[in-house]
């Protein structure tokens, strides 16, 4: 059910990214076919008016009489056709040969009389071309070909300043129709081939959005199944307690306090893995605060070393302190938390050493930064293992670490403290060969730590063995 969930989420975010991206190269298709557009009719119409300009240029000084074509006329065009006329076969007139290399590349010109009446024509000559109003300055026709053209129209002077008539003079778009015909082939073709890229992109892009929810879900997942493994434990050992002291019928008193004891003894360890998780839960979400004292790490080592030494002689082990400075390294801290953090680790190295091994405790100092190692030889962990050592629940050893009472939240918890003191908690390990964790953490840092909650670590560092570095 939740992996439809995150299918259709995805399908949903992919689907909205796959539309907004569509609309945005669509908008930008279009925009780019209009700028186009425009900037070619843009270069026709400059191109037209220079035409104009020329040929306006070089006609008024032989415009005689208004509306009747004067004879130097045709022999600057040289296939002028009258209306009322043949065509002219006179030859080119070698002076005004640039003028007839302008208009006879895909030109036609129209002599229109003052009553808009068609004169005479030159250059191109398009079939079905409409007669426009000459009041229209700029415009665009169509002939019986459906081919376009953009024309202008100017006014024609005679040489006394009388007005002529009309000049029209034309292009033919079938080169830009064309071109633009081109671009929206590529258009048709590049968007629906854009469009499934965006949609492929969108769905790995999704993929990638989804999958820290994912692993969150998993996590959580992981997390509920361990968190309903381990808390049922104590729960079934009580049940099973209470249901045995039921069955009796006359209990003795010795028989009642031994049931009641057993009894207390997993609702402790029930309640103690409820506060690990709600003191856990707290330092993820930024809401567990603490209060911040001068600590002194050289006095907080060695009493360690003083606690410990009868657990490690216990298990035939030796437990050394190496501090390699020779001054007095003091940061701000939490001293209950900082104290859980070590017990926790130094608890660690003492379960999983082997008979005859060796723990070393150090303190040394890098740059601004107080340096915490605790070293051992005992069994080491494997890459796979190193990558999961400090989930929740974890453990390297499951069996061992049961019959040590052990939850798998302890280095968790131990990482999340470090963290929020501004510091670092990491491992390195070889299997079989021991691992070493650091510690790292600010000297005197700027920040101060406000107040703490009201949840205190299972076992507290002691006020009478506080010591500063004076």
């Amino acid at each position: 059910m939740q992996t439809k969930l995150l299918n259709q989420t995805r399908l949903q975010l992919a689907s909205c990214y796959s539309l907004v991206m569509g609309g945005l190269l669509s908008i930008f298709g279009l925009i780019t076919y209009h700028v186009l557009i425009q900037a070619y009719l843009y270069s026709v119409d400059r191109e037209l008016q220079g035409v104009a300009k020329a040929f306006h240029r070089n006609l008024e000084h032989v415009l005689l009489e208004p509306d009747r074509v004067p004879p130097g006329l045709r022999s600057m065009l040289p296939d002028l056709c009258l209306v009322a006329r043949p065509c002219s076969e006179a030859g080119i007139d070698e002076s005004h040969q640039e003028m007839q290399e302008i208009y006879q590349n895909s030109y036609y010109l129209r002599f229109i009389s003052r009553s808009d009446r068609l004169i005479a024509t030159s250059g191109l000559r398009p079939k079905g071309l409409p007669l426009t109003s000459t009041q229209i300055a700029w415009d665009t026709v169509r002939d019986s070909a459906g081919v376009r053209y953009h024309q202008i129209s100017i006014s024609l002077h005679t040489n006394n300043q009388k007005t002529w008539g009309y000049l029209q003079i034309g292009r033919s778009l079938e080169e830009v129709d064309r071109r633009l015909a081109g671009f929206q082939h590529v258009l048709l073709i590049s968007v629906p081939i854009s469009a499934l890229f965006v949609g492929i992109s969108s769905w790995w892009l999704a993929g990638l959005a989804m999958e820290p929810i994912q692993r969150s879900y998993r996590q959580m997942q992981q997390f509920t199944a361990d968190a309903a493994h381990e808390l049922r434990t104590p729960l079934t050992a009580i049940i099973a307690t209470t249901d045995s002291a039921l069955r009796v019928q006359n209990l003795t008193g010795t028989e009642l306090r031994e049931t009641l004891s057993t009894v207390e003894r997993q609702a402790s360890r029930f309640l103690g893995m409820v506060k690990d998780l709600l003191l856990l839960s707290r330092l993820e979400q930024n809401t567990l605060f603490f209060d911040a004292e001068l600590l002194c790490l050289n006095d907080l080592i060695i009493d360690l070393i003083d606690e410990f030494s009868a657990l490690a002689e216990a298990s035939n082990l030796t437990l050394t302190e190496n501090i390699k400075t020779s001054k007095q390294l003091e940061i701000l801290a939490d001293s209950d938390q900082l104290y859980r953090v070590l017990s926790n680790l130094l608890v660690n190295a003492i379960t999983y050493t082997p008979a005859n091994g060796k723990i070393i405790l150090s303190l040394s100092q890098d740059r601004n930064q107080a340096v915490i190692q605790v070293e051992d030889t005992g069994t080491g962990m494997s890459t796979e293992e190193l990558s999961q050592i400090f989930d929740r629940f974890y453990r390297v050893n499951k069996d061992r670490s049961r019959q040590s009472g052990g939850s798998g939240l302890g280095l968790a918890i131990a990482k999340a403290i470090v963290e929020a003191h501004n510091g670092s908690l990491q491992v390195q390990s070889q299997l079989g060969s021991g691992s070493t964790f650091t510690v790292r953490l600010p000297l005197k840092p700027s920040r101060s730590f406000p107040v703490k909650l009201n949840v205190d670590p299972p076992h507290k560092y002691s006020k009478e063995n506080k010591r500063d570095c004076s």
